[in-house]
């Protein structure tokens, strides 16, 4: 019997082991990309893509990753500037060494999206830098909340800060005639002694009308400004309490609740006989507010050249009925003008920058508009227009 000699068969079963691994190994790992919840892809120093992940692809319209394979940013729809700004990080991380984390504007699941991209050198197995790794994730949703909250704390910062200095400014004349009548009412209580009384009784009685006209102001005051804070909040004026209200009115309580100093109503043009009357649908409270706010500036424009009258004049067409107030005092520069209504920014003068933009704001409500006509060192002129109320 003849004896066979063995056969070392060592070698092949490890071969067949290695590629049994390697195929394992390959399977997980296009297992691996395949259900990545990112867009994972690696490309040359070049910028041409050596592979990448189905999810990569078909966020380009393509149907596999390996479509991607030989192509350059330039040649997908990223669009020509995306494009530039990824070769430009690819570089500095070639050239680096280094990871880099970075902000990138994308296609991300068919939309443009914001994606949160971290590159790394790729490298042979001399450890030679052949490209790049990266890993992007989309993060749109949660700029656009970040940029939200950004926006909503700026807003109620400034708005708290601009409020309670209007507060301060706003307050401070009635509490001043309170004081001023308060302290009055000391010195004519002391003279009741061994005088007569009915005069100083009358005296007295101005005072407590006087002080209780200032508090009735304070009060519209307060109002006018949750109203204020409301409409920066909530970007709108609410008029389900607006009701039928004649312009006259307004116009003459105006004149006779402005705390004038001095001789200031006299700069005031205002005749309330040649004037026709009109009614709109609105608030009396907020028309007032509006003419408040014009009165003030035009009184600042006015005593800044030191000369000019305020002119309120009241007009008529078929579909709206006109206010129009112009001063001429100081007027308003071309470059304010362009931007006067908008909120935070105004004309410089009611140092909110929320004057005038509260006072559009009051208008559209109305359903009307104000709109401001000037000329620098010349004039001033806001028309403000209501709809004609259909009988």
């Amino acid at each position: 019997m003849v004896k066979k000699t063995p056969i070392d068969i060592t070698s092949q079963k490890i071969q067949a082991c290695s590629k049994a691994e390697n195929k394992e190994a390959a399977f997980i790992l296009n297992y691996i990309l395949a259900h990545t919840p990112a867009h994972i892809y690696w490309k040359d120093r070049n910028g041409v893509y050596l592979g990448s992940n189905d999810k990569q692809a078909i966020s380009l319209g393509l149907k596999s990753g390996n479509e991607i394979v030989g192509k350059t940013d330039m040649e997908l729809p990223w669009g020509k500037g995306n494009a530039a700004v990824f070769r430009e990080n690819d570089l500095e991380v070639m050239a680096t060494g280094k990871m880099k984390t970075a902000e990138e504007l994308a296609i991300y699941d068919g939309r443009d999206a914001v994606v949160l991209s971290q590159k790394v050198p790729l490298r042979n197995s001399f450890g030679e830098v052949i490209g790049v790794l990266g890993i992007s994730v989309d993060i749109t949703d949660r700029k656009k909340t970040e940029q939200l909250q950004k926006e909503t704390t700026e807003q109620i910062s400034r708005a708290v800060d601009v409020l309670s200095n209007c507060l301060a400014h706003e307050l401070r004349t009635p509490l001043a005639i309170i004081g001023i009548n308060a302290d009055s009412m000391k010195l004519e209580l002391k003279k009741l002694i061994g005088s007569d009384e009915t005069e100083q009784k009358n005296k007295i009685e101005t005072c407590v009308d006087n002080i209780k006209f200032a508090i009735k102001r304070s009060s519209n005051t307060i109002d006018m400004l949750l109203m204020r804070l409301r409409s920066i909040l909530g970007g709108q004026i609410n008029n389900l309490k607006f009701k039928p209200v004649s312009i006259k009115d307004c116009i003459n309580d105006a004149m006779k609740e402005y705390p004038f100093y001095n001789n200031e109503q006299e700069a005031i043009v205002w005749d309330d006989k040649l004037n026709k009357d009109f009614t709109y649908i609105g608030s009396d409270l907020l028309t007032k507010h509006i003419l408040f706010n014009l009165i003030k500036n035009s009184l600042r424009a006015i005593k800044e050249v030191d000369r000019g009258k305020i002119y309120i004049t009241l007009k008529h067409d078929g579909n709206f009925n006109y206010l129009l107030f112009k001063d001429t005092g100081s007027g308003i520069s071309t470059q304010i003008l362009e931007s006067l209504f908008e909120q935070f920014k105004g004309n410089g003068q009611d140092g909110s920058g929320l004057g005038l933009s509260f006072c559009k704001r009051t208008m559209k409500s109305y359903g009307g508009d104000i709109t401001c006509d000037s000329k620098e060192g010349e004039y001033t002129e806001f028309t403000l227009s209501f709809p004609v109320q259909q009988k």
